[in-house]
């Protein structure tokens, strides 16, 4: 077997290999993604205030939750949706009469979106 020959027979070999570890990283992305749905459904049942600024701001609640300086990430989220944040605001008033005290409980600041 020529050396052109023995490589294509190597490469072949690799891709052969590597689809089962493809296949279960595909899964394990699949898995994870299900997981944080579930948790995020659990968690806006326990703080709808928190479900209703993630939808608004079209972002996690679990990164909302996870992330190092939260109201950093809120006011970055704020900014990207152009959204003022007295409609913010407005908002989550909308979606219950307690968000703001809420959201306050969960480390989110006294002023969303300033």
């Amino acid at each position: 077997m020529n050396d052109l020959a023995q490589i294509r027979e190597k490469l072949n070999e690799y891709q052969m290999m590597l689809r089962p570890l493809e296949r279960a990283e595909e899964e394990l992305s699949f898995a994870r993604r299900m997981l944080r749905a579930r948790v995020e459904e659990e968690i806006y049942a326990l703080a709808p205030a928190l479900g209703a600024l993630a939808e608004t701001l079209r972002v996690s609640g679990v990164d909302l939750l996870l992330a190092a300086d939260k109201v950093a990430f809120l006011n970055a989220a704020v900014e990207r949706s152009g959204m003022t944040p007295e409609e913010l605001q407005q908002r989550l008033a909308q979606a219950s009469s307690t968000a703001n005290e809420d959201l306050k409980l969960l480390g989110f600041g006294d002023n969303l979106g300033d």
